[in-house]
C-alpha cells in the first residue's frame, strides 16, 4: 500500500513511521522524501480499506497528513 503525505524530513518520517508502527509493528516501511509526494510504502499487513483507513488515521493522530496513493 502506498500513501502521498506531508513529511518534510527525517524527524517527520519517525513521527509518522512511529504512529504506523504502534498499529501494525511487523509492518515493512519506507518513507521517500526525495518523492515529491512524499510516499510512504508499507507492506506485510493486509492490503484492504480498513487497513488504509487506520493508517491515514494514526498518521492524522501526530498531526500530519495521508491519502491513497495511485499505484
Amino acid at each position: 500500500m502506498k500513501f502521498k503525505t506531508n513529511a518534510k524530513c527525517a524527524g517527520c518520517s519517525a513521527t509518522i513511521c512511529g504512529a504506523v508502527r504502534r498499529i501494525f509493528p511487523d509492518a515493512t516501511l519506507n518513507l521517500d522524501l526525495a518523492s515529491p509526494d512524499r510516499i510512504l510504502s508499507v507492506s506485510g499487513i493486509p492490503e484492504d480499506a480498513e487497513s488504509a483507513d487506520r493508517i491515514v488515521a494514526a498518521i492524522a493522530s501526530v498531526g500530519f497528513s495521508a491519502s491513497a496513493a495511485g499505484e
